[in-house]
C-alpha cells in the first residue's frame, strides 16, 4: 500500500516537474533569441524605447484579437459539433471535442495566421 502511494506521487512529482523544467527551457530559448535579435541589430539599442514599444504593439495587442477570434471559433466549432454529436447520440462529448480540436488542432494555427497578419499589417 506504502509503495503505491509513494510511486503516484513520485509520478505526479515527475510529471510537474517535466513540464515546470519545459516552460522554463522555453522561456530560456525566446529570451535567448531575443538577445541575439537585439545583438546582431545595433540600431535596436540605440532606440531600445522604440523597440520596446514595437514589440509591445505587435505581440502583446495581438493577443486580444488572436482571444476572440479564438472565442468565436469555439462557438461555432460547439454549434456544428453539437448537431453532428447529437445525430449520433454523442453530444455529452462536445466539450472534448472542441477543446481537443482547438488546442490541438485549430488553436495554433489560427493563432500563428492571425499573428502573422496582425504584425505583418502593422509594420507595412
Amino acid at each position: 500500500m506504502y509503495s503505491e502511494v509513494t510511486a503516484g506521487v513520485t509520478h505526479g512529482l515527475r510529471r510537474l516537474g517535466g513540464a515546470v523544467t519545459g516552460t522554463v527551457s522555453r522561456l530560456g530559448y525566446a529570451a535567448r533569441f531575443l538577445v541575439a535579435v537585439m545583438w546582431h541589430s545595433p540600431q535596436a539599442f540605440r532606440r531600445i524605447g522604440l523597440t520596446l514599444r514595437e514589440i509591445y504593439f505587435a505581440g502583446v495587442l495581438s493577443l486580444v484579437i488572436i482571444l476572440m477570434s479564438g472565442m468565436f471559433v469555439g462557438m461555432v466549432l460547439s454549434l456544428q459539433g453539437y448537431e453532428t454529436l447529437k445525430r449520433y447520440g454523442a453530444d455529452e462529448q462536445l466539450g472534448i471535442l472542441v477543446a481537443l480540436a482547438l488546442v490541438r488542432e485549430l488553436g495554433p494555427v489560427i493563432a500563428g495566421l492571425l499573428f502573422a497578419s496582425r504584425a505583418g499589417s502593422a509594420i507595412t
